[in-house]
C-alpha cells in the first residue's frame, strides 16, 4: 500500500468494493496522453481495438491439439530437479504466446517481454530500460514475416482495413504478447508450487482466485489515479476491460499443471523459492524443485 499511497494514488479494495469500481462509469483506463494501447484508453476507440483482439485470440479457442502436445511434451521432460519459473513456466507461456501471435518466439524476444512495463508502469512511465525492451519489440514485431491465418497476420489485415491505425498496428501486439505471456508466467510458476508445496490438489480456478498474478488495475477519475484490488476473487477482471483471453489462460492451465502434476507424483522437495517485488504483479522470481527418486 505504501507504493500507491507514495504515489498518491486512491486504492480500493474488498471484492464488492472493486467489482463496483471496475464498472463505475465515472472511472476510466485513459490517462488522458492518447496511448494507442487497449488497455490505456476507452470508448470507441477500446471497443474497436478489443474486437480485433478478442478474434484473435478466439482463434486458440478451443485450444489446439498442437499447442496442448507441446505443452505435455515440454513438461514431461523436466528432469530430476528444476527451476518452476524457468525451466516450467517460461516455456509454457512462451509456446502460448506464440501461439495467439502465430509466430516463434526466442529466448532472446521472451527475455525483452519480461522487462517490458507495458500495462504494470503504474508510476508515470520512468522505467527507460522497459520502454526501451518495448520499443524494441514492435520493431521486431513490424517486421516479422507473418503466416496466414497467424494472430500478426490478422493485425495486419486489420489495419489495411481501416480497423487499426498506424499507432495501434505498432503497440498492440506487444500488448497482446505481453497480456499472454507476464500473468500466464506468474501465475503457473506460483500454482506450480502450491502444486509442490501441497498435498490436496485443488481446481485451477480456485488456484486463480487466490494467487491472482495481476493485483491491481489503475483506473482514473475526477480526483486522480485509483488502484483497483483483483486480489478478493477477481482474478480476470471485470467489466468492459475484463481479461478478453481467460478462457485460454485458464485451458492453458489446466494441461501444464495436469503435466507438471504427473511429473511430481512420486513426490519432491523445494527449495530457494524467491518472490518477484512489483507492487502490481505477484510472481516467482524462482523456486527449485527436486523430484524424489
Amino acid at each position: 500500500m505504501d507504493e500507491f499511497e507514495r504515489h498518491g494514488i486512491a486504492v480500493v479494495e474488498g471484492r464488492d468494493a472493486a467489482a463496483r469500481a471496475l464498472r463505475s462509469p465515472e472511472l476510466t483506463s485513459d490517462p488522458g496522453a492518447g496511448s494507442p494501447s487497449v488497455l490505456l484508453r476507452d470508448g470507441e476507440g477500446h471497443t474497436r481495438v478489443r474486437g480485433v483482439l478478442r478474434e484473435i485470440i478466439g482463434r486458440l479457442e478451443p485450444f489446439p491439439d498442437s499447442v496442448r502436445a507441446e505443452i505435455e511434451a515440454a513438461v514431461g521432460a523436466l528432469g530430476t530437479s528444476f527451476d518452476l519459473v524457468g525451466d516450467f513456466a517460461r516455456p509454457v507461456a512462451g509456446l502460448v504466446t506464440a501461439a495467439v501471435l502465430g509466430v516463434p518466439l526466442d529466448d532472446v524476444f521472451l527475455e525483452h517481454l519480461e522487462r517490458t512495463t507495458a500495462n504494470l508502469d503504474v508510476f508515470g512511465g520512468v522505467d527507460r530500460a522497459a520502454q526501451a525492451s518495448a520499443f524494441r519489440l514492435s520493431v521486431q514485431l513490424s517486421r516479422a514475416p507473418a503466416e496466414p491465418g497467424s494472430g500478426l497476420a490478422a493485425l495486419r489485415a486489420a489495419h489495411a482495413e481501416g480497423r487499426l491505425d498506424d499507432d495501434e498496428l505498432a503497440i498492440n501486439p506487444v500488448v497482446l504478447a505481453h497480456a499472454a505471456y507476464e500473468n500466464s508466467l506468474n501465475f503457473l510458476a506460483s500454482a506450480g508450487l502450491t502444486l509442490a508445496s501441497e498435498a490436496e490438489t485443488r481446481g485451477v480456478r480456485e488456484l486463480a482466485a487466490e494467487i491472482c498474478p495481476a493485483r491491481y488495475v489503475l483506473r482514473f477519475g475526477s480526483e486522480g489515479p485509483v488502484a483497483i484490488s483483483l486480489a478478493d476473487g477477481l482474478p480476470f477482471g471485470l467489466g468492459r476491460h475484463a481479461c478478453p483471453g481467460s478462457g485460454v489462460a485458464l485451458a492453458e492451465a489446466e494441461i501444464a499443471l495436469r503435466a507438471l502434476s504427473e511429473v511430481l507424483s512420486g513426490g519432491c522437495r523445494v527449495e530457494d523459492v524467491r518472490w518477484k517485488t512489483h507492487p502490481v504483479f505477484r510472481g516467482l522470481a524462482s523456486a527449485r524443485v527436486v523430484v524424489s527418486v
